[in-house]
């Protein structure tokens, strides 16, 4: 019995001893589990939070891009120090608060490869978003920047020189007939660096894909039998074609060619000096010649050789630019009763397709505006920021009466329409033209400069992100 006893009072310790071993157990299984419970929430709650600082920094990213197509890259020349714009300045960017009141980003825009002296140029935006519990995410996009492909110069279907016009720092281009070359008047001293085209880096000419002739005319195209054909010498049947026209070495057109030894010193060295307009190129890869020395083959290669197309806009991009034009206010349907823009950056749009069909803008009454600036300005501090551009649908335009102006002109809609009907009156036009037809009477001046290249309008600007980068994955 005693034996018992003591066997039973054994086995009650041994069972208090398991049961204790297994309340061990199950606690520390409990406080395993509420511990990976309670990481788990934590990490869902840091990952919900970083995937909101990224989002922030997203919406800084999109910002940004914003700010480029309203505003273009001239006022970021001071970044990362810009004092009075924060989107070029590194330690005290734009900040905003995330709507919702969760955070916020901090964005600026680095410059890179400055455009348009790079073209594309690159520009690298630097977006943080950041959350009130602490998350923070930084990322990287970089953004190429150039111009559409719209004419750098003077571009039409058919030219009209007359009076004592003068281009000076910008080409002319046409896809048909320039007719009384002598009366467009180019720089004594083509080749002076500040004489230079502005856009392209050569001597001031005029390309054809058809024919330039000093003879009087207004057709689109004018024949090979004209006796004035500037590359051609000699009447009727006698005439032949030549690639030298001594008084208009840099011009381009069907009927030029190669550089000869009968050519001048100056025709001879045009396809060493500027090789990418005037040496030997296959621009189509046809296995034939498209341009060379004083020779452009066809339209198309006109368009390759100068990064032009036939169309300066599509029908979305024209929408696009009605609508910008509608918002601030520069709509208008009609070619007289409009208002001068009070813009940085306007684009005044005139859709006179409906009720003013044919109309004709006459930019006199531009006067002296923000738009008035003297010519030949670098890209510096006298260098005004500002940019103006005019779109003209179904009417003309008049450029005349001592009208100063900056801008860039198109007038979209094909023969009757589209004409700038008259560039006279001592006009002094500093910017870009594209039309189906210019008529230059009169003293009207043309030129082109770095202060206007430098202020191209956004709205002419082409942006694309490239590589797109988290910098950082901490948490602040």
């Amino acid at each position: 019995m005693r034996r018992n006893l003591t066997r039973h009072r054994r086995d009650e310790g041994s069972a208090m001893i398991i049961t204790l071993l297994a309340l061990a157990l199950v606690t520390a299984l409990a406080s395993t589990v509420s511990v990976l419970a309670i990481d788990n929430l934590q990490s869902s709650h840091r990952a919900q939070a970083a995937g909101a600082a990224v989002d922030a920094a997203d919406a800084g990213v999109s910002q940004a891009m914003s700010y480029l197509r309203s505003s273009g890259v001239r006022g970021l020349g001071c970044s990362p120090a810009c004092e009075s714009n924060a989107w070029g300045n590194s330690t005290s960017p734009m900040s905003v608060d995330v709507p919702g009141g969760d955070g916020e980003y901090r964005v600026w825009i680095e410059v890179v490869d400055a455009y348009p002296a790079n073209d594309p140029g690159l520009y690298r935006v630097h977006s943080t978003g950041a959350t009130d519990d602490g998350a923070s995410r930084t990322v990287l996009a970089d953004v190429d920047v150039t111009t559409s492909n719209v004419p750098k110069g003077l571009f039409a279907k058919s030219f009209t020189g007359g009076g004592s016009a003068s281009v000076t720092r910008e080409s002319v281009f046409s896809t048909g007939c320039v007719w009384h070359r002598s009366k467009i008047h180019t720089s004594s001293n083509p080749e002076a660096p500040e004489n230079l085209d502005a856009a392209y880096g050569i001597p001031v000419g005029v390309h054809s894909s058809n024919y330039i002739t000093d003879a009087n005319g207004s057709a689109q195209y004018c024949s090979t039998s004209e006796s004035s054909l500037i590359h051609k010498s000699g009447k009727g049947k006698s005439a032949s074609q030549t690639p030298c026209s001594a008084n208009y070495p840099y011009d381009q057109d069907k009927l030029g060619g190669a550089a000869t030894s009968a050519c001048s010193p100056v025709q001879q060295s045009l396809a060493t000096k500027y090789p990418a307009y005037y040496g030997a190129q296959d621009l189509d890869k046809d296995l034939t010649t498209d341009v060379t020395g004083s020779f452009i083959k066809d339209d198309s290669s006109l368009m390759d050789l100068f990064d032009l197309k036939p169309d300066p806009f599509t029908d979305a991009e024209l929408d696009q630019l009605r609508t910008i034009a509608e918002s601030q206010g520069n709509y208008w349907t009609e070619s007289s009763g409009w208002e001068t823009p009070d813009e940085s950056n306007a684009v005044m749009f005139f859709d006179l397709e409906g009720s003013d069909l044919g109309g004709t803008v006459d930019l006199n009454q531009f006067g002296e505006t923000a738009f008035s600036r003297n010519g030949g300005l670098a890209d510096d501090t006298t260098c005004p920021t500002s940019s103006l551009l005019i779109v003209i649908v179904g009417g003309n335009v008049k450029i005349n009466s001592h009208t100063q102006m900056a801008a860039s002109i198109f007038l979209t809609s094909p023969a009757p329409y589209g004409q700038v009907v008259k560039a006279n009156g001592t006009a002094d036009f500093i910017g870009t033209i594209y039309a189906d037809k210019i008529n230059l009477v009169g003293t009207f001046d043309a030129s082109l400069d770095a202060c206007f290249l430098a202020n191209t309008s956004p709205a002419l600007l082409s942006l694309s992100v490239g590589s797109y980068r988290e910098e950082d994955r901490g948490v602040s």
